[in-house]
């Protein structure tokens, strides 16, 4: 591995262990107060958009999450968000140029594989009723790496990004004492993310996701 990608590995590694303690220094220091917390496991679903929804344009169906909330006042909290989607579409034979006098005339495969790590501010409208909206905004590093393959060829690159996700959201608990609920969401996310196949050049990762899962609540509001 060269010194770029091991620089590029540290930094990532370095991101996801700071993002990952946070929560739990957070959770810490909190916990003498009986804060209420909310942990979610989701099943996700999206389609991409601008020039990504190009590159592959079918919806996917693959994907996961885990998320958190940590309230820090009655009707705001802090959030992290970590997850994968893997978008795929099969595209029927056509011609690729390559450059240097490389073109293809092929059945190609497309993959994009993203992986999101943020957090964020999430709002409560009524985070003591059985149903509970928010609305909430995340901040983070998006890594990605997108690929096409054709006959026994793959070509492949990886990149990382900022990422900024708006997100809409509904928690419903099973009943009004009961710990465990589930999450439904809609996201948007916009990443920097930019990669580049032969002569076409695609700029940012967009994508909107559908989310559903399973919430355990920790400290429960009364």
């Amino acid at each position: 591995m060269n010194t770029a990608n091991q620089n590029k590995y540290t930094f990532l590694k370095k991101y996801i262990i700071t993002l990952l303690l946070f929560p739990l220094l957070l959770f810490s220091f909190n916990s003498s107060a009986q804060t209420t917390q909310f942990y979610s496991i989701e099943y996700s679903t999206g389609t991409l958009f601008g020039p990504s929804h190009n590159f592959v344009e079918q919806y996917s169906w693959r994907g996961g999450h885990f998320s958190g909330q940590i309230f820090l006042a009655d009707y705001v909290a802090l959030g992290f968000r970590l997850g994968f989607n893997n978008y795929y579409s099969d595209v029927a034979a056509r011609a690729y140029d390559y450059g240097n006098g490389l073109r293809v005339f092929a059945n190609t495969f497309r993959y994009i594989r993203k992986a999101p790590f943020q957090i964020g501010a999430i709002g409560h409208l009524f985070p003591n009723r059985i149903c509970k909206p928010y609305l909430g905004v995340y901040l983070g590093l998006c890594y990605a790496a997108e690929s096409v393959m054709f006959q026994d060829i793959q070509i492949r690159t990886e990149n990382y990004g900022f990422i900024i996700t708006p997100e809409l959201g509904l928690f419903v608990q099973f009943g009004k004492e009961s710990p465990a609920g589930v999450k439904l969401s809609v996201a948007y996310n916009y990443a920097t993310n930019n990669y580049k196949f032969g002569m076409a050049e695609f700029k940012d990762l967009q994508s909107l996701n559908v989310n559903i899962g399973l919430t355990y609540m920790v400290n429960q509001r009364k």
